[in-house]
């Protein structure tokens, strides 16, 4: 183990392991002697090709290290070439060899809770299977058990239903890594420590000294009750990989993006703001492109790029394998914000991880909402984990924490009793809008998500009427609700009943069948939405408001949820016939959340500013968004800041904000594409991105005009009105 090594980790979509914890395949180390990656080497440069996908290290006396995934088979090949002869050891480095318990803190990766309570058996990690095979290493990992499941069915009274009846990603889930080389061959076991870590390689080491290396690894995930059939399916697919060729790789690659774009002062230098933020949306598009072929969302804290904990705080000398709020819960208010701004980059190819995500969770969440409330809907709560049950701590938070007891009428069984998160069952609503949204922008086939729009919306008509009845004027009443994780035990949550009206809208709009209800029904149940609640500004009396709710009852996080009318649910906003100046008056006079402002991670600020015309607010919160990160090497690193590092939903925020302010397409049923609405003169650069009805818009821009613009079709042309006029 040389200062010159190079190292790197394997992640791979669906590696949750029996706790939930999304686990690293392992980590590689290459080193090299002679050493021409020494720590003093003048010659070392690092580059990311981010058009064609691949990686190099290169260092003294030509050498150069080339690192592609190949985009079909998800198989990473290492390439070495150098002007001198060397010798080579390829090691492949686990730390996940002894059954151990983890800590009260270090559990927070997996989805027993982010706290430890007595009421909650410390999870036990399992280890991995590791020796050399055929010549190369084996790796894998399976889920023998499944305890997480296991003790949520009894906590959530579920104890009646067939476990084995629920959907459970971690029941038999396999996952795993094969390395191997021609030119290498096993070598000495060896044992060491990393970053806090010990971990113990399995070293491939050369027969003999070249100028030239190749180096294979098949990674596979997929549930499995024969092991060693997966294990020879895996080793024979990381066998084919000798004769992969890279330009499929890169071809698909440059198809990605070519799909779509915005570059920014691209004369200007590295050190120009705006050359960074575009910069750093594409870097954002990049790291969502990296999960483009794997079967589960991206996550929102650290997505598949997580490193040694160390390196985020010295408070946390875990694993490679730790992150905050677990690798394998839900949390959609975080989610979203990596989905919503891939309708505008035509990237509902990779949007279809979370849709599957709910559709493939829609009978376990039908079996709660019959078990508990006699309805067939689906019962979706937020911080569900990938089963669709509720989180194990955050389901009953408050017997946990506080040693509270449920209220049977406020928080009945089923609903998450929890301060934050009760009755707040709005958020897989903007997944279902997404996906109505995805057809109206491209013609997405969406019946296979059908059923789960169909659900989901089918909770907040069926059991606020049987819960409460209407109002007099024949509209529903939902209460208890949330505005978002602040505003609880609400009435007519404005973020609810703006979203249930514009999701149902988009629903009417869409030439598609239905099954669990027809045009009629959906025409009736938005007839029943309520208004968006309005009250006089909270410290300016003389002023209107949107209103977060007509009342609630306390708050208990810190977001502006009047503002969710701007954004995602574009009620107000420009182009709209609603007064903008209410909602502008919420974000500015509303003196109840006058210090629910702010930059970073999950907040949305920026795009409320575009979306309402702030151009100088808006410029200001995207460059300290999407400006480079002055704490980690690769410029779009930023966090933890709510979450974790990388903090990929804070570059998701900042990408919805970047488009909005570029173009914005809500207004007018879908149907006006406004340019420019919140640019600033001091940009200029280009762009492509996609509006609704199968339209394609590219442009230059200079400042506040733009030229060479193609709407494509032709006749979208006249919906193209500019600024904020």
């Amino acid at each position: 183990m040389g200062t010159g090594d190079i190292l790197f980790y394997i992640a791979k979509s669906g590696a949750f392991d029996e706790n939930n914890s999304l686990l690293k395949l392992g980590r590689v180390r290459l080193s090299m002697t002679p050493n021409p990656f020494e720590i003093k080497s003048s010659s070392f440069e690092q580059h990311l090709y981010i058009n064609d996908g691949y990686i190099t290290l290169s260092g003294d006396r030509n050498t150069l290290v080339k690192l592609w995934v190949d985009m079909d088979t998800s198989g990473i090949h290492t390439e070495v070439t150098s002007d001198e002869n060397l010798n080579l050891t390829a090691s492949f480095e686990q730390w996940r060899l002894t059954e151990r318990r983890l800590g009260s803190t270090e559990q927070q990766q997996t989805s027993w809770g982010v706290n430890s309570v007595s009421a909650i058996p410390p999870p036990t990690q399992y280890p991995d299977s590791i020796d050399y095979h055929y010549n190369g290493v084996l790796c894998y990992h399976h889920n023998n058990d499944t305890p997480l499941t296991t003790f949520q069915v009894s906590e959530q009274g579920l104890s009646d239903a067939d476990p084995n009846s629920f959907f459970n990603p971690m029941k038999n889930n396999t996952f795993g890594a094969f390395m191997w080389s021609r030119q290498l061959h096993p070598g000495a076991v060896t044992t060491g420590t990393y970053s806090s870590t010990n971990f113990t390689a399995y070293n491939l080491v050369s027969n003999k000294l070249a100028n030239s290396f190749k180096i294979y690894i098949g990674t596979a995930q997929s549930p499995s009750t024969n092991v060693g059939q997966w294990v020879h399916s895996l080793i024979e697919a990381a066998s084919d990989l000798e004769a992969a060729s890279q330009e499929s790789t890169m071809s698909w690659w440059h198809t990605f993006w070519d799909r779509s774009y915005i570059i920014i002062n691209p004369d200007a230098g590295t050190e120009d703001s705006g050359f960074q933020v575009g910069k750093n949306y594409q870097y954002f598009r990049y790291m969502m492109a990296c999960n483009a072929k794997g079967k589960y969302p991206t996550r929102f804290n650290g997505g598949l790029f997580t490193f040694d904990p160390y390196y985020v705080s010295s408070d946390y000398p875990y694993t490679p394998d730790y992150r905050k709020w677990s690798g394998g819960t839900f949390t959609a208010q975080n989610q979203r914000l990596l989905y919503w701004p891939l309708l505008k980059t035509g990237d509902h190819d990779i949007m279809q991880q979370a849709f599957n995500f709910y559709q493939d969770i829609l009978p376990n969440s039908r079996a709660l909402g019959k078990l508990y409330f006699g309805l067939d809907v689906a019962l979706s709560s937020e911080q569900i984990d990938n089963t669709g049950l509720p989180n194990v701590y955050e389901y009953d938070a408050n017997v946990f924490s506080y040693n509270e007891t449920r209220d049977p009428v406020l928080y009945p069984a089923g609903i998450d009793f929890n301060d934050y998160l009760s009755w707040y069952q709005d958020t897989a609503n903007e997944f279902v809008d997404m996906i109505l949204q995805a057809k109206l922008y491209n013609e997405l086939d969406i019946s296979p998500w059908v059923a789960f729009v169909e659900y989901q919306l089918a909770w907040f008509d069926e059991f606020y009427q049987k819960r409460n009845g209407l109002e007099s004027n024949g509209t529903l009443i939902v209460y208890p609700g949330s505005g978002a994780e602040t505003y609880k035990l609400a009435f007519n949550s404005a973020s609810t009943v703006s979203g249930l009206r514009k999701t149902l809208s988009d629903l009417l709009s869409l030439d598609q069948a239905w099954s669990k209800g027809n045009r009629s029904y959906y025409s009736q149940y938005l007839s029943r939405v309520p208004a968006t609640p309005l009250h006089p500004c909270p410290g300016h009396a003389t002023l209107t408001c949107v209103a977060p709710a007509l009342n609630y009852s306390f708050t208990q996080n810190s977001e502006p949820t009047a503002l969710y009318t701007v954004f995602p649910w574009g009620e107000y906003g420009l182009g709209q016939k609603t007064n903008l100046s209410y909602a502008i008056n919420a974000y500015f006079n509303d003196t109840q959340s006058a210090g629910y402002h702010g930059t970073y991670g999950w907040r949305q600020d920026q795009i409320w500013f575009a979306r309402m015309g702030l151009t100088e607010n808006a410029t200001i919160n995207t460059i300290s968004r999407l400006t480079d990160s002055t704490t980690y090497r690769f410029s779009a690193f930023k966090g933890p800041n709510y979450d974790w590092s990388p903090d990929i939903n804070h570059y998701g925020s900042g990408a919805i904000g970047l488009q909005e302010m570029l173009m914005q397409t809500f207004a007018l049923n879908n149907t006006q594409i406004r340019l420019l609405p919140a640019w600033p003169s001091e940009w200029t650069g280009y762009f492509k991105l996609q509006a609704p009805f199968s339209t394609n818009v590219t442009a230059n821009i200079t400042g506040t005009s733009v030229s060479n613009l193609v709407v494509l079709p032709a006749s979208r042309m006249s919906d193209v009105v500019y600024g904020t006029d």
